[in-house]
Protein backbone atom coordinates (compact mmCIF):
# COMPACT_ATOMS: atom_id res chain seq x y z
CA UNK A 1 0.00 0.00 0.00
CA UNK A 2 2.86 2.31 0.81
CA UNK A 3 4.45 1.73 -2.61
CA UNK A 4 1.16 2.51 -4.31
CA UNK A 5 0.86 5.81 -2.46
CA UNK A 6 4.48 6.61 -3.36
CA UNK A 7 3.81 6.00 -7.07
CA UNK A 8 0.59 8.02 -7.03
CA UNK A 9 2.35 10.89 -5.25
CA UNK A 10 5.22 10.79 -7.75
CA UNK A 11 2.77 10.81 -10.67
CA UNK A 12 0.81 13.75 -9.25
CA UNK A 13 4.04 15.62 -8.49
CA UNK A 14 5.28 15.20 -12.06
CA UNK A 15 1.91 16.33 -13.42
CA UNK A 16 2.02 19.42 -11.22
CA UNK A 17 5.56 20.16 -12.41
CA UNK A 18 4.52 19.96 -16.10
CA UNK A 19 1.51 22.20 -15.51
CA UNK A 20 3.76 24.74 -13.82
CA UNK A 21 6.46 24.61 -16.51
CA UNK A 22 4.08 24.81 -19.46
CA UNK A 23 2.21 27.72 -17.85
CA UNK A 24 5.28 29.98 -17.86
CA UNK A 25 4.75 32.99 -20.13
CA UNK A 26 7.31 34.06 -22.70
CA UNK A 27 6.63 37.09 -24.91
CA UNK A 28 2.95 37.02 -23.99
CA UNK A 29 2.40 33.34 -24.84
CA UNK A 30 2.63 30.31 -22.60
CA UNK A 31 5.23 27.64 -23.27
CA UNK A 32 2.33 25.29 -23.92
CA UNK A 33 1.26 27.50 -26.86
CA UNK A 34 4.75 27.41 -28.35
CA UNK A 35 4.96 23.62 -27.93
CA UNK A 36 1.50 23.21 -29.46
CA UNK A 37 2.52 25.26 -32.49
CA UNK A 38 5.68 23.21 -33.01
CA UNK A 39 4.45 19.69 -32.29
CA UNK A 40 0.75 19.77 -33.24
CA UNK A 41 0.06 22.56 -35.72
CA UNK A 42 2.45 21.50 -38.45
CA UNK A 43 2.04 20.02 -41.91
CA UNK A 44 3.37 16.56 -40.99
CA UNK A 45 0.82 16.06 -38.22
CA UNK A 46 -1.99 17.41 -40.40
CA UNK A 47 -1.01 15.07 -43.25
CA UNK A 48 -0.83 12.03 -40.98
CA UNK A 49 -4.15 12.98 -39.39
CA UNK A 50 -5.93 13.28 -42.75
CA UNK A 51 -4.43 10.03 -44.04
CA UNK A 52 -5.44 8.15 -40.89
CA UNK A 53 -8.92 9.64 -41.20
CA UNK A 54 -9.24 8.33 -44.75
CA UNK A 55 -7.92 4.90 -43.78
CA UNK A 56 -10.35 4.73 -40.85
CA UNK A 57 -13.28 5.74 -43.10
CA UNK A 58 -12.37 3.06 -45.65
CA UNK A 59 -11.95 0.46 -42.90
CA UNK A 60 -15.36 1.21 -41.40
CA UNK A 61 -16.99 1.19 -44.84
CA UNK A 62 -15.36 -2.14 -45.73
CA UNK A 63 -16.33 -3.68 -42.41
CA UNK A 64 -19.96 -2.64 -42.85
CA UNK A 65 -20.10 -4.15 -46.34
CA UNK A 66 -18.30 -7.31 -45.26
CA UNK A 67 -20.49 -8.05 -42.27
CA UNK A 68 -23.81 -6.97 -43.79
CA UNK A 69 -23.80 -9.23 -46.85
CA UNK A 70 -24.16 -12.99 -46.35
CA UNK A 71 -21.50 -15.22 -47.83
CA UNK A 72 -22.49 -17.62 -50.61
CA UNK A 73 -21.67 -20.60 -48.34
CA UNK A 74 -24.16 -19.29 -45.77
CA UNK A 75 -26.96 -19.13 -48.36
CA UNK A 76 -26.59 -22.81 -49.33
CA UNK A 77 -27.77 -24.10 -45.94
Amino acid sequence: MRDLLKHVGKFLGQGLMWVFLLSIRWDGKTLFSYCHDVFVDNSLVQTVDSELGEVWYKLVKTAKVTFSEPLPEDLKM
